[in-house]
C-alpha cells in the first residue's frame, strides 16, 4: 500500500464537517490538487483508478447486488468510491469483502476530483481535461477477477 500514500495522503484532507455533501467534502482535495502540477493530478488519478480496479470483481458485485438488488454496474462503482473515501484501512477491509455496510452508500462525486481539479487549475472546462487513466474503473473491466 506504500505506493498509494499520496492518493491516501490527499484524501485526509476531506473536510468532514460537510458530511452529506460530497462535493464540499472533497473541496479542500480538490484545491490542494489544482495547485500541484498536472503530472500529479494525474497521478491521483490514475492512484485512485487502480484503487477502484482492484476492488471490481465478481465476488464483491455479487455481495453489491445481495444488499442492493436493484444493483447497476454504475451503483457498483459508486459504491467501491466508498471505500476510498473511507481510507486505506476501509478499503482493505471491503477489498477483503468485509465492508459490506458499503453497498447501500455512494460517492461518486470522487470520480470527478481530478478532472475538476485540472480544470480549476487552468480555467478550463472539465471536457477538456487532457488525461485518461491506463486502467479503467468501469464496472467489468477488471476481467481477471470477472471469471
Amino acid at each position: 500500500m506504500k505506493r498509494f500514500e499520496f492518493f491516501w495522503q490527499t484524501m485526509e484532507l476531506c473536510d468532514w464537517s460537510h458530511k452529506g455533501d460530497d462535493n464540499k467534502v472533497l473541496r479542500p482535495v480538490m484545491r490542494y490538487l489544482a495547485q500541484q502540477e498536472d503530472s500529479i493530478i494525474f497521478l491521483f488519478h490514475d492512484l485512485m483508478s487502480e484503487l477502484l480496479y482492484e476492488l471490481d470483481s465478481k465476488k464483491l458485485a455479487d455481495q453489491c447486488e445481495k444488499a442492493e438488488p436493484s444493483m447497476s454496474d454504475d451503483s457498483f462503482l459508486y459504491s467501491r468510491c466508498v471505500a476510498l473515501i473511507n481510507g486505506p484501512d476501509y478499503y482493505e477491509k471491503a477489498r477483503q469483502g468485509r465492508a459490506k455496510e458499503m453497498w447501500n452508500i455512494e460517492f461518486e462525486s470522487l470520480l470527478y476530483v481530478p478532472s475538476r481539479a485540472w480544470a480549476l487549475k487552468h480555467r478550463k472546462s472539465e471536457e477538456d481535461y487532457p488525461h485518461t487513466s491506463p486502467l479503467s474503473y468501469e464496472t467489468g473491466s477488471n476481467l481477471e477477477q470477472w471469471k
